[in-house]
């Protein structure tokens, strides 16, 4: 009768890559999908890696968003200015941290996974966030980072000299239109990556 015990409650073992099966390492799982935590491998650390980066990449641009927001409600240029000047310290920092950290540890999960980059078939849900991933990371390097700078510079002269710019208006557009644009493409490559087959 206690044979039959792991194939009731789906007890297993795992296996230690010299294929000796170690007694000591039983896990309860009861429906044969838990991981065992007693045991990471190099796959799990680049998932965990890729899902932080996503988190702090796109949370800290969702937050930052609703910050300026709320501080241009306020109408107090120095409370807009501190706003858009914690953005750009922001993005510069935990932001781009974040963003690396994602794409390198994407490429990491490809390369174990063996599927290949940059390949439409047969994984296309891969290549279309492998290709928003990147085109996401170049928007912010190359547009939404530098921009929150002058953004913020902008914004301080304001707040010393009480005269809005020309110049901040076309900042500010363009700070709305890009963050949104890489808001929206966040979202559609984490919907790509939770509603993959498999």
């Amino acid at each position: 009768m206690l044979e039959m015990v792991p194939h009731i409650v789906g007890v297993r073992q795992r296996v230690t890559p010299n294929t000796t099966q170690d007694k000591n390492t039983w896990t309860l799982d009861r429906i044969g999908l838990a991981p065992d935590l007693g045991y990471m491998d190099t796959r799990g650390i680049f998932l965990f890696l890729h899902l932080v980066g996503l988190a702090i990449w796109f949370g800290a641009t969702l937050v930052l968003a609703l910050l300026t927001i709320r501080a241009k409600r306020t109408d107090n240029w120095s409370v807009i200015s501190f706003a858009y000047n914690a953005n750009s310290q922001i993005l510069k920092g935990p932001v781009l941290v974040g963003m690396l950290l994602n794409i390198v540890s994407g490429f990491g999960l490809t390369a174990i996974g063996g599927f290949g980059y940059f390949q439409p078939t047969p994984n296309h849900w891969l290549f279309q966030m492998q290709l928003l991933g990147i085109v996401a990371c170049a928007l912010a390097l190359l547009v939404q980072i530098p921009n929150a700078g002058r953004l913020a510079s902008a914004a301080e002269a304001i707040a010393s000299t009480g005269e809005e710019s020309a110049s901040f208006q076309q900042f500010k557009k363009r700070n709305a239109v890009v963050s949104s644009l890489n808001g929206l493409i966040l979202l559609l490559v984490t919907l790509l990556g939770a509603l993959r087959p498999g």
